[in-house]
């Protein structure tokens, strides 16, 4: 088996661009899902029975789904039943975005459940409000006890993001697949693409791990 990698080399900036493109749509699907995910949790959190049942139920289900399945329903089948024609980028933010809000509920929820009560109780001693209570003493450390799993959350869009290949995105296995059916190389396109995925998951998880122990260090401290 004869390999040349000098088509893959002449095409080296069209995968740093797919490159790119993956990890956009990873930084907008998670940031997205953050917010999602946070107001899941405070449905969560309600008193309001209804408020729960809805967030439990909407965490169930997304966590259910695959991700392959979510973006084709979200590019496709609401542009055939209600005639919303997303764009393959809007279609695969919003698909991460719904996927990694799943897990940010469940995130929030258990940080927020790791303070101690008696913490929110002597702070409404102090006659601070409910707002105040959160912002000075729930939030902080809460912070601190889910930036850890969120970043694995976001790793997990990472990897996500290149499901945006089956709605044509040029990202990066778009890229491969389009090397291999016009070039007639698809060993070569495709470990190229595997070794970018792998190195940058690496540089990933050894932020993940950086963030980790520095806030590990600040609680021992």
């Amino acid at each position: 088996m004869n390999l040349d990698f000098s088509i893959i080399l002449a095409q080296w900036p069209r995968f740093l661009w797919g490159l790119g493109y993956d990890l956009y749509f990873a930084f907008a699907g998670f940031a997205l899902g953050c917010v999602i995910g946070f107001i899941s949790y405070l449905g969560s959190a309600s008193r309001s029975k209804i408020a729960r049942a809805v967030s439990y139920t909407y965490v169930q289900i997304v966590r259910g789904l695959p991700m392959y399945l979510l973006l084709l329903w979200i590019y496709f089948g609401l542009a055939t039943k209600f005639g919303l024609a997303l764009t393959g980028p809007q279609a695969i933010v919003i698909a991460i975005a719904i996927m990694s809000s799943a897990f940010a509920s469940e995130i929030f929820r258990t940080g927020y459940n790791s303070i101690d009560v008696g913490q929110i109780e002597a702070g409404k001693a102090l006659g601070l409000s409910d707002l105040r209570i959160n912002r000075t003493i729930l939030f902080p450390q809460v912070i601190r006890v889910v930036i850890p799993p969120l970043l694995n959350v976001f790793v997990i869009c990472f990897k996500a993001a290149t499901y945006a290949a089956v709605v044509a995105v040029p990202e990066l296995v778009f890229t491969a697949q389009d090397i291999s059916l016009n070039q007639y190389r698809p060993f070569e396109a495709y470990i190229s693409v595997a070794v970018l995925l792998i190195a940058t998951m690496l540089v990933l998880s050894l932020l993940v791990k950086v963030v980790e122990d520095r806030l590990n260090d600040g609680k021992g401290a």
